[in-house]
């Protein structure tokens, strides 16, 4: 079952991790499953602003993502990381409400994927980002 209203909030330039954890599941996710994550402008939107995969992800008919090194598999939760190359032009803005999918699939082209969680994505301002600490 997915998961819906996978909410949260993070600060413009943070570097943290999503951890979703699948309670139903009856499988080792480590063993052969793979994880992809993307975020878009609204959920109605299809155009991906960011995404990441796990290591063996294939893109099916689409192109492959280019990160595949920043969704871990573990065997009954998926983090996904996120640093601070991932705001920015062109990336994850502040003031802006995203939505974001998490999906699943036992094989390397994702032809029996799933939606797992999904949900909305808030990048606030930061005052630190501001002041000009970082990135």
């Amino acid at each position: 079952m997915a998961l819906l209203g996978q909410d949260f909030i993070k600060f413009d330039y943070d570097t943290f991790q999503i951890r979703f954890t699948i309670t139903d599941t009856t499988v080792d996710l480590s063993s052969g499953w793979q994880a992809w994550w993307g975020v878009s402008s609204a959920a109605t939107d299809t155009t991906v602003v960011i995404e990441k995969a796990s290591a063996g992800w294939s893109g099916g008919n689409a192109p492959s993502p280019g990160d595949t090194s920043q969704i871990e598999m573990l065997s009954s939760s998926i983090i996904v990381k996120l640093t601070q190359s991932d705001f920015g032009a062109g990336n994850l803005q502040p003031d802006e409400v995203y939505y974001h999918e998490l999906v699943l699939s036992d094989s390397t082209n994702a032809s029996d994927s799933v939606v797992v969680a999904s949900g909305e994505f808030t990048v606030n301002p930061s005052l630190f980002t501001n002041k000009g600490y970082r990135p």
